[in-house]
């Protein structure tokens, strides 16, 4: 059974979400949950709690939602699909959901990355707290074959490209081909040239990368990412500290 986790805000980009999920499972059981968030109302009243908490789909999210119902019915039985409404987040609360479930993997699309309300911020720097790895999405990537992958390994990183390939072959479908050393320092943008050659050279579709648990903030990080300057998805695999 494989267990996979995919924040939303229902923009167009889940559905691609959706559709790379379904190439991962394999045909094997799965279960994709969307999961949306939101705030708490500031309220003692229970009936204004409730009257809060629903609220309504624009037409454009009801259409993504059921294309995407529409997509799961025609992957036959073998695929579930759930809506999970998150008020509130916390590091225990989020922790705590992907244990649950057993997620074995989040998969982020590209709106949701661009949320700039706080709850959505801190959400998603929680999930990159969390041990689940996270498959970062460029759009239209339900269209590539993401077999072949660069592993980005980072000065301080304590695996090597041989133990990330067996510590993600349960539950990501690739294999690591070409591999580059990366120093912590270095820019995004500067990577471009020395990566291409390789990306080229054995037609790379995926990157790999590690990551530690980094303090939650209220402040959407401005960094630019390598993924958004190759173009490419990037699978990021959680490193614990030693």
């Amino acid at each position: 059974m494989k267990n996979l986790l995919i924040p939303t805000i229902l923009e167009a980009d889940t559905i691609n979400a959706v559709k790379t999920a379904l190439k991962q499972s394999k045909d094997e059981p799965t279960t994709i949950m969307l999961m949306l968030v939101a705030d708490v109302p500031d309220t003692d009243s229970a009936a204004f709690f409730l009257r809060s908490v629903k609220s309504e789909m624009t037409s454009s999210q009801k259409k993504v939602l059921n294309d995407i119902r529409t997509i799961i019915n025609e992957a036959g039985t073998n695929c579930t699909l759930k809506i999970h409404t998150q008020y509130g987040v916390s590091s225990p609360l989020i922790k705590n959901l992907i244990e649950f479930h057993k997620i074995g993997l989040t998969i982020l699309t590209p709106s949701y990355k661009a949320c700039t309300k706080k709850i959505q911020i801190q959400c998603l720097q929680l999930l990159c707290n969390c041990k689940s790895p996270i498959l970062h999405l460029t759009e239209n990537c339900d269209e590539k074959d993401l077999s072949k992958a660069l592993y980005l390994e980072k000065t301080k990183s304590k695996y090597q490209a041989e133990d990330l390939q067996q510590l993600i072959q349960n539950e990501f479908d690739c294999t690591i081909v070409s591999q580059a050393k990366i120093q912590e320092s270095q820019v995004a943008e500067d990577m471009t040239a020395m990566l291409a050659d390789a990306i080229s050279k054995n037609q790379i579709s995926l990157l790999i990368e590690t990551r530690k648990p980094e303090k939650v903030s209220f402040k959407k990080k401005k960094d630019t990412t390598i993924n958004e300057v190759l173009g490419l998805p990037v699978l990021s695999v959680y490193e614990e500290l030693v």
